[in-house]
């Protein structure tokens, strides 16, 4: 399974080539969202952020589109007090459950959406 690391590098423009396992569903509540990376070619990792919005359950990378930050500043905190939308930390840009940024320096612009999948009780990022 992925591991989660802190980290303050853009994010590489590489995406896995296949099916990769992300964690098991039960270890993402409804209204939750938690980070992951993804282990890369030559140790680069994809900062990636997996939300259980009402049951739905959304991907997203992990880098603000204002500075290319990951969102969170302490591990898996994202999300709004009433878990409607993700939140980047470092200047408050809020985002939607499409990604798409509502409020602060990025208004317009959204985060890039990953194709996650649900199988035998786990989440996947789907191969491309």
């Amino acid at each position: 399974m992925p591991s989660r690391k802190q980290s303050r590098k853009r994010t590489p423009d590489w995406r896995p080539a296949q099916e990769v396992l992300i964690c098991p569903l039960a270890d993402l509540p409804q209204d939750s969202a938690r980070g992951f990376t993804l282990d890369g070619p030559e140790g680069e990792g994809l900062e990636v952020i997996v939300w259980n919005k009402d049951g739905a359950v959304l991907g997203f990378v992990n880098q603000c589109p204002h500075l290319g930050l990951p969102l969170e500043t302490f591990p898996d905190r994202f999300l709004s007090a009433d878990a409607t939308h993700l939140i980047c930390s470092a200047h408050g840009a809020q985002f939607d459950p499409t990604g798409h940024c509502f409020a602060g320096p990025c208004k317009g612009d959204g985060l890039a959406r990953l194709d996650i999948g649900l199988r035998d009780g786990a989440v996947y990022l789907n191969a491309p």
